[in-house]
C-alpha cells in the first residue's frame, strides 16, 4: 500500500520467524506514532493491513493500483471525509469501538483513497485487479449485528462487509468479548479450498481492550501439530495465515478486534476442530 502526505511509518518491532512455527499466527506491535503504519511484508500471501493515525490536519493518501481497500474508522472526534475515485464520502465521528457502530468504506482496485485527521483507522487491501465498481460508504445503521454462541462464548459480531455487500474478495466484521468471554470458538479454521466445506481464507485481527491496561489470549495450532499462544493488547494485530485460532478476554475487561479475510471467494466456509465440536453441540 504505498502512501504518502503524513509522518511517520518506521518499521515495526517484531521477533524473527521461527520456521518450525510457519503458518500459525503471530502478533505484531505497530508504532504509535502518527502515520501510516504497515504489517510486515510476507506475513500473508494475499491480505495486507495498515494503521493509519492522522493528527487534526493531516492527510493521508493510499494509492491501492491493482488491490480492493476497505477503511474501517476505529476513532474520530468529528465527521471524516474520505476522497475515493473522484467522490467524497462522509464517515460519522466514532468515540471508541466499545461506544459506537462502525463505519468504512469500500473502493475496488485502482481508486486511491485521501483522508484527513484527525482519525484512526485500521486499512485493509487484497490484490483484485478487476474488482471494478464505485466506491461506497458504510454507515453504523447499515451495519447488522448478530449474536453468536452461547454460554461463556456467546459474542457480538458486526457486520461489516458481509458477503452481499459488493467486493472481490474482501470480507470483514468486528467481534465483542465479553470479560471472560470466547469467540472464535469452539476453535475452527479457514485455510483449505475444499469447497463446500472449507475455503481459504487469511485473517487480520486488530484488538482493543477496555479499559486500555487489559489484556486477552490468543491461541494458533494445528491439530496434531505444533501451537502458540500469546497476550494481545490493545492495538495489537495478529494475522493468520492457517490454523485454528480461539481467543479469550481477561476477567474484568471488554476485548474487541477488527478483522478482515481475504482469500478463495467470499463465503465464510470454515471448518471447526472435530475434537471440539462437541462444545457447541444441540
Amino acid at each position: 500500500m504505498p502512501h504518502g502526505g503524513a509522518e511517520g511509518g518506521a518499521e515495526p518491532m517484531t521477533p524473527a520467524p521461527n520456521p518450525a512455527m510457519r503458518g500459525l499466527a503471530s502478533r505484531h506491535e505497530l508504532p504509535r506514532e502518527p502515520g501510516f503504519h504497515e504489517l510486515p511484508a510476507g506475513e500473508l500471501e494475499i491480505l495486507r493491513f495498515g494503521l493509519a493515525r492522522l493528527q487534526a490536519g493531516e492527510t493521508l493518501q493510499l494509492e491501492t493500483h491493482d488491490c480492493e481497500a476497505l477503511l474501517v474508522l476505529l476513532e474520530a472526534t468529528e465527521e471524516v471525509r474520505v476522497a475515493a475515485g473522484g467522490r467524497e464520502l462522509r464517515l460519522p465521528p466514532r468515540r471508541s469501538v466499545f461506544a459506537d457502530g462502525p463505519a468504512a468504506v469500500y473502493a475496488p482496485a485502482a481508486v486511491g483513497l485521501e483522508l484527513r485527521g484527525p482519525l484512526l483507522a485500521g486499512v485493509f487491501c487484497a490484490h483484485a485487479p478487476h474488482s471494478g465498481g464505485e466506491p461506497y460508504a458504510i454507515l453504523p445503521d447499515e451495519v447488522s449485528t448478530v449474536q453468536r454462541g452461547r454460554g461463556n462464548f456467546t459474542r457480538r459480531v458486526r457486520e461489516i462487509l458481509p458477503p452481499e455487500r459488493p467486493a472481490a474478495r474482501l470480507l470483514a466484521g468486528e467481534t465483542l468479548n465479553p470479560p471472560g468471554n470466547w469467540s472464535s470458538s469452539p476453535p475452527h479454521k479457514h485455510d483449505r479450498n475444499a469447497p463446500p466445506d472449507e475455503a481459504r481464507l487469511e485473517e487480520v485481527y486488530l484488538f482493543r481492550v477496555q479499559p486500555p491496561q487489559g489484556f486477552g489470549l490468543q491461541h494458533s495450532y494445528h491439530a496434531g501439530g505444533p501451537s502458540r499462544t500469546f497476550a494481545v493488547e490493545d492495538l495489537d494485530v495478529v494475522a493468520i495465515p492457517a490454523g485454528y485460532h480461539p481467543v479469550v478476554a481477561a476477567p474484568g475487561y471488554d476485548l474487541y478486534y477488527l478483522w478482515c479475510l481475504a482469500g478463495e471467494g467470499r463465503e465464510l466456509r470454515w471448518h471447526p476442530d472435530p475434537a471440539h465440536a462437541w462444545v457447541d453441540a444441540d
